[in-house]
């Protein structure tokens, strides 16, 4: 009976080694699970091709260090060319004669941009706009002037704290008159986020807001207008935006729906993506 019961004494006890040799690694396991971290990479999504809608398809094309080099579709230009990694020419392959510029302060910021070209009676022109910027390097006033203006149309432009394009306003004399807000925008990342068309679009945006009563901010926002009003001399002009999302968070299809003098129009813009 002695022999038994120290027989099952030491099973007992080798039993409970085992159990505590098993927690313990056990708890070690755990702890190195804990201890490891996961890196996600995030990938940046390059865009491709943009349907703007109204027949507008623009495609791009990007150098080794992902800088945007060619864009078609653009009437304005074709070819962007770079002096220390900042947009310096924009060129029209079509009319070599004709091109914009961008001239930047000892900071980096854009300070001036030029138009060069010929008129239709092969008239030399250089049209010279100037441009004031914020300690972020943000434009907040261009005097802007453009071969299709009889004068400086000087504008003035906000920004929230992301740093999307609030509102833009013109200057005239002593009043300030909004012409375009961007009333809301989502969370998410603008195609146009890795290329950076800020500068050398900020004419076009003006341009087409006032003119045209179109919201092309897109090119220079960080997050994408859900609602906005464009203040027309025929009447505001109301869009809303339904998007689209790909997993890296982009915008892939937008619905548009555009309200003003006394129609409603609906359209859908889409993007494609090099995503590394």
């Amino acid at each position: 009976m002695i022999f038994s019961k120290n027989v099952y004494l030491r099973a007992i006890f080798c039993s409970l080694f085992i159990v505590v040799l098993l927690f313990a690694c056990g708890k070690n396991e755990i702890k190195l699970l804990k201890d490891q971290e996961v890196i996600v990479k995030e990938k940046l999504c390059y865009l491709k091709s943009a349907n703007q809608g109204h027949g507008i398809i623009y495609n791009f094309s990007y150098d080794v260090k992902n800088q945007l080099t060619q864009i078609e579709g653009f009437p304005d230009f074709d070819f962007i060319t770079y002096e220390n990694g900042l947009p310096k020419k924009a060129t029209n392959s079509l009319d070599k004669s004709y091109y914009v510029g961008f001239d930047y302060d000892a900071k980096g910021a854009l300070s001036q941009i030029s138009f060069v070209g010929k008129d239709s009676r092969g008239k030399a022109f250089e049209f010279k706009s100037k441009v004031y910027t914020n300690t972020k390097k943000q434009i907040e006033k261009i005097d802007l002037l453009l071969p299709v203006f009889d004068e400086v149309v000087v504008t003035k432009i906000e920004y929230d704290a992301i740093g999307n394009t609030k509102k833009i306003s013109l200057i005239e004399g002593t009043k300030t008159r909004t012409v375009l807000e961007n009333l809301t925008f989502d969370d998410k990342k603008s195609p146009y986020l890795n290329t950076p068309f800020a500068n050398v679009m900020a004419y076009f945006i003006i341009f087409s807001s006032t003119i045209g009563a179109e919201n092309t901010t897109y090119f220079s926002n960080r997050n994408n207008v859900t609602s906005a009003k464009i203040y027309s001399d025929n009447g505001d002009i109301l869009y809303n935006y339904k998007h689209e999302y790909n997993p890296e968070g982009y915008v892939i299809k937008t619905k548009v729906t555009r309200k003003g003098d006394g129609q409603e129009q609906n359209y859908e813009e889409t993007y494609v993506y090099d995503c590394k």
